[in-house]
C-alpha cells in the first residue's frame, strides 16, 4: 500500500494496474466486486502522510451491485467502461463511459450492473473520511418505494463494517 500512495504515475495493465493488488469490494472478504486502490488509503486523521484523497476503481460483473450505504462524506465518481445504473437518493440513472456522479453528504446511493459486461467506475473520496452506514428502516422503505427501489438491492453487498474503538 505505502508504495501505492507515493507514486505520481499508476500504469494500467492488463487486468488491473501494475504493482496494486485486487481486493475484495470489503477488504478480506471475497465479493463480486473488486476494488483497486490506485492512490492513496483510508487514514484515522488527516494529518498522517500520504494523500489527502483516495482514488479507487471498483469492477462490478454483470448481475452484481455495490454496498447501499450513505456516509458523511461526499464522494465523486468517474465511469471508466461500460454501463449500469446508479442509484442516489431515490432516483435511478442510467450511466456510461466517461459519465460523473456526484454523491452528497448522507445521501444513500449504490451502483448496479444490470448488462452484460463489466461496468467499471473511478471513485474518488476523502483519505480521512467516517465510516458507511446502512440506511435506516424509514430510508430503505421510501427508496424501495421508488422507481429506484425496482434496482436497489439492500442485501447485494457485505454491510459495512463498525469500526474498533482505537
Amino acid at each position: 500500500m505505502e508504495t501505492v500512495t507515493r507514486r505520481s504515475v499508476v500504469t494500467k495493465i492488463e487486468g488491473g494496474w501494475d504493482g496494486v493488488e485486487r481486493e475484495g469490494y470489503v477488504p478480506g472478504i471475497a465479493t463480486a466486486v473488486t476494488r483497486h486502490t490506485l492512490i492513496g488509503h483510508r487514514k484515522d486523521d488527516s494529518c498522517e502522510p500520504g494523500p489527502t484523497s483516495e482514488v479507487r476503481y471498483f469492477d462490478v460483473p454483470p448481475g452484481a451491485v455495490t454496498r447501499l450505504e450513505k456516509h458523511e462524506h461526499e464522494h465523486f465518481v468517474i465511469v471508466g467502461h461500460g454501463t449500469g445504473h446508479a442509484i442516489v437518493g431515490n432516483t435511478v440513472t442510467p450511466i456510461a463511459q466517461h459519465d460523473v456522479v456526484y454523491v452528497a453528504p448522507w445521501e444513500p446511493h449504490q451502483f448496479v450492473n444490470r448488462g452484460t459486461e463489466s461496468f467499471g467506475f473511478f471513485c474518488m473520496v476523502p483519505a480521512a473520511r467516517d465510516i458507511s452506514q446502512e440506511l435506516s428502516a424509514d430510508e430503505l422503505a421510501a427508496l424501495l418505494a421508488s422507481p429506484a427501489g425496482a434496482y436497489a438491492d439492500p442485501h447485494g453487498a457485505p454491510p459495512p463494517r463498525k469500526r474498533l474503538a482505537q
